[in-house]
């Protein structure tokens, strides 16, 4: 393996070998959560060019010792290979290893195909509304299966592993070109695996904006802290609105809610934050998790059915002992519920898409697509309408005549911008 600070990093170099399979860079992601950096690669065997994988590389430390930072990433990305063993399911991408060279280390994982719930509510933005209540609903119960699957899992003795993912988010939940929703990422997850190092500071180990409460406090968290992020995203993906976005409330209104015990609270996990690279603005999200209220929860999922709001209302419970017990129970729920629809599938999400990409046609060059994202495509015309001219782009033609037709139960983009995050 070339030294990953020094490659070309030009399309088609030979990252490294592994026996007769040889990996060929494609394009670089950029640094990883733990400082590695994060590439695209081709495999290639002595039958040909295969598929494309995901590789986070770290490179040996110039000089004898070993950094304290270098072994702490290597210990994580070591535990994310062995933890992978037990999370051998159909809707989560699979790590096939850790490969180990002279001058650094990679693990290689699956690469998704398709588009990141974070990337389609930028389309929604776009095109003027958010998806339907079946496609929540959908996204939502194959999720919740992930969830369940990964929170139930135990080691070879029966014992059970507690995994809890940390990091459910938009960015982590991915539906596919054939239909399929996967979540894409366990690398910051806890579990109790032999000889896992642990966590040593109180602080959210994923995306800050979707962490439960307890988590921003720096409490204990199990499989109940990963439906509540869950219920942000699927919050957020319906109707546009963050709960931790508090924009009927002004500052001082958030404050003043805020008891002083929970003032207390908000003061000593802000301070045992500092220093630990969180986004500069932690210590408002913290605050808004300490005191949002019922009303605001319904503020917030105003214009959806009152059976998906009850699920919402439960779900982002302060208290974890007011959620859902477990992710079988929601998914049960949710799969319920879109019962009551007209039937919904894999492959009606996918045309959702497309119509929504159709749709936001003229302005998706606004929306920054992630370089591992695509592979769903707005379908060519079959025949053009009848007002069209002839001539005209095809896209074009496709656009407009879709953007006649819109599912009876999408609910209209509220104006502005979204919650500013850092990706």
């Amino acid at each position: 393996m070339a030294h990953p600070s020094d490659l070309p990093l030009s399309s088609g170099v030979v990252l490294f070998t592994q026996g007769d399979t040889s990996y060929e860079f494609f394009r670089d992601l950029g640094v990883g959560r733990l400082g590695e950096r994060v590439l695209l690669a081709f495999v290639r065997t002595p039958q040909g060019l295969g598929d494309c994988v995901v590789l986070k590389c770290i490179p040996l430390p110039q000089g004898e010792e070993l950094s304290e930072g270098f072994q702490h990433t290597r210990t994580r990305l070591e535990e994310e290979v062995r933890l992978a063993r037990y999370l051998q399911h159909p809707r989560i991408a699979r790590v096939h290893g850790l490969v180990e060279m002279t001058h650094g280390l990679c693990v290689v994982m699956e690469n998704l195909e398709g588009l990141s719930l974070n990337t389609l509510l930028s389309v929604a933005q776009a095109r003027g509304r958010y998806f339907s209540e079946s496609f929540v609903l959908y996204v939502g119960a194959e999720v919740a299966a992930a969830l369940e699957y990964a929170h139930t899992r135990t080691d070879e003795a029966g014992t059970p592993l507690g995994i809890v993912n940390r990091d459910v988010n938009p960015g982590r939940i991915r539906l596919g070109p054939r239909g399929e929703v996967r979540m894409t990422d366990f690398g910051v997850a806890l579990s109790r695996l032999t000889g896992r190092v642990a966590t040593s500071f109180p602080r959210p180990q994923g995306e800050v904006l979707y962490a439960a409460p307890e988590a921003l406090l720096g409490d204990a968290v199990d499989a109940r802290a990963d439906l509540f992020s869950l219920g942000l995203t699927l919050l957020e993906f319906a109707t546009g609105r963050h709960l931790y976005d508090p924009g009927h409330l002004l500052a001082e209104g958030v404050e003043a809610r805020l008891s002083r015990e929970e003032r207390e609270k908000v003061l000593a996990a802000s301070v045992a934050s500092l220093g630990l690279n969180l986004p500069p603005f932690a210590e408002d999200i913290i605050r808004c998790a300490m005191s949002y209220r019922s009303e605001d929860v319904e503020r917030a999922a105003e214009g959806l059915s009152v059976p998906l709001r009850d699920i919402l209302h439960t779900l982002l419970r302060p208290e974890p002992s007011a959620r859902f017990a477990t992710a079988s129970e929601l998914a049960g729920l949710l799969r319920a519920r879109l019962a009551q629809l007209p039937p919904y599938s894999g492959e009606d999400a996918v045309k959702e898409v497309q119509q929504a990409l159709m749709e936001a046609e003229n302005l998706l060059w606004d929306i920054a697509v992630p370089d591992d994202e695509g592979g769903i495509s707005m379908p060519l015309p079959t025949t053009p309408h009848p007002e069209e001219i002839s001539t005209a782009p095809a896209s074009r033609r496709v656009s407009r005549e879709w953007a006649t037709t819109r599912h009876p139960d999408e609910v209209t983009t509220v104006p502005g911008e979204r919650l500013h995050r850092d990706r």
